[in-house]
Order: C-alpha cells, then sequence, then structure tokens
C-alpha cells in the first residue's frame, strides 16, 4: 500500500527536507517517527527538497507499507511521536505507482517580508523586514516577466541536483497584506536556491538598484553572478504541492 502525507514544519533547526549524514533532517525525523507507529523501516520521498531553514505548510511526501493502518490514525499516532516543530498534517491511502516528485503537477512557494522599522519577534523566524520605501511597483514588473519557460541558472546555487536549469513558472505575484509583502510563485519545479535568488533579486529592483527589464534579461541563462544575492531562508515555505485528478485519494 501507498500513502500519502502532507506535512507542515518549522525549518530553523534542520538542515533542510533531505536526510543527510551529518545533520538533523526532516525526511529523518519523520521516517523514524513513522518506523516506530508502523513497527517497521519507512523509506519517505518528499516533493521538494527543502533548503536548510526554509520552512513548510505544505510539503507532500509518500511512502509504502505492507501493513494496513487507519489514515486519521496514522496522522495521530505519528504526530504524537514528532517533535513539536514537525506535523502531519493529512494521511490518505494513494493508488500503486504514485511518487510525490515525478507526479507533482506544480509546486507553490511564498517568502515573506515584513516593511517595519522593527520587525516583530512572532514574525522573526518567518519573514524578512524591509523598508517600508520599497517600490512595490517595479518588482511586480519584474515578476510578470518571470512566468513562462526560461533558463534559471541566474538563480540557483551551485550544488543542485537537476540535470536542466529550464523551468516553466506558472504564475508570480506580490500579494499586499498591510505591512506585509508576500510573493507567490508557481511552478512545475524549482532550482536548488532559486526562490531565494529571485527574491533578492527582485528586491535589488525594489530598492532601485536594477530595472525590471535588468531582472528580464537574467532569464537567458546568465551566471549567477550576474543576478541579486540569495534571500534569508526564514522568509520561505513551501506552500503547496498540486497533482493530477488520477491520484485522488483512495477510500480509508
Amino acid at each position: 500500500m501507498v500513502y500519502r502525507l502532507t506535512i507542515g514544519y518549522r525549518g530553523t533547526r534542520y538542515a533542510g527536507w533531505q536526510r543527510q549524514s551529518n545533520a538533523l533532517a526532516v525526511q529523518q525525523v519523520l521516517e523514524e517517527a513513522l518506523a516506530g507507529v508502523l513497527g517497521h523501516a519507512i523509506r519517505l520521498v518528499g516533493a521538494g527538497r527543502t533548503d536548510a531553514g526554509v520552512h513548510a505548510r505544505g510539503q507532500v511526501a509518500h511512502f509504502e507499507s505492507g501493513r494496513s493502518f487507519p489514515c486519521r490514525g496514522l496522522v495521530h499516532a505519528t504526530n504524537r511521536a514528532l517533535p513539536p516543530d514537525i506535523r502531519v498534517v493529512a494521511a490518505c491511502r494513494i493508488a500503486d505507482g504514485f511518487h510525490a516528485r515525478r507526479h507533482a503537477r506544480s509546486k507553490e512557494y511564498r517568502y515573506r517580508l515584513v516593511r517595519a522599522a522593527v520587525l516583530s519577534p512572532l514574525d522573526a523566524l518567518f519573514a524578512v523586514r524591509v523598508p517600508a520605501a520599497i517600490d512595490v511597483a517595479a518588482m511586480r514588473a519584474a515578476a510578470a516577466a518571470l512566468v513562462g519557460r526560461h533558463d534559471y541558472s541566474a538563480f540557483a546555487l551551485a550544488g543542485g541536483s537537476h540535470r536542466s536549469p529550464v523551468r516553466t513558472i506558472l504564475a508570480a505575484r506580490w500579494v499586499e497584506r498591510g505591512e506585509q509583502l508576500v510573493f507567490e510563485v508557481e511552478g512545475d519545479g524549482f532550482l536548488r536556491g532559486m526562490v531565494r535568488g529571485l527574491v533578492g533579486t527582485l528586491l535589488e529592483v525594489g530598492r532601485g538598484r536594477r530595472s525590471p527589464a535588468g531582472l528580464a534579461a537574467l532569464l537567458a541563462g546568465r551566471p549567477r553572478a550576474e543576478a541579486g544575492p540569495t534571500a534569508p531562508a526564514r522568509g520561505l515555505e513551501l506552500h503547496h504541492v498540486s497533482y493530477p485528478d488520477r491520484w485522488r485519494p483512495l477510500p480509508d
């Protein structure tokens, strides 16, 4: 049987999603909790490999098990075995052959900024402070140029496992909510550090250091050094992963 999990976590104290030999990762903590519940070793496959310090509201992962377990019970039993900064939000059975990463239709990330003189301690783990006078209109114009299929080499960190730097962005927009300014970006996939590289470059546009047209020119596979800095991890979350209708949950 194949189970699909929707997972939320605060990435602050983890070295990212993917299990590592020399640091604690979210995948490892979840696999150990699930093994305790199900009574056998578990191998989780996540939809995306979030970097160190990045959060998730809607990470998706799947695993296989020969044991039948009620999905609602699986959620609660696993959460009892998890630290408070990781939670299984939902679980379901899914048809054989499902793969959380390969079958994802799109992923949505969100990056949160706060335009305030002083960043509240309630926001400090999940947002980055920027000046109130930042040019949102210019940032919106630059974000609009991202939509489409492009070579995003200029925004990616080295060391990723991707074979091609070309990705399709389906939507990219800045949403204002009072002092908050949220970058919402949805695509068929993302390179390592790509969203944070985009945000760092968009912020240069907002500060008048780069034009929207200058950002658009980077979408032809320019070197990483020509784009802006990588924005801090704490402002980023993997918000949602979408799948084709054929991968609907099975009856519990």
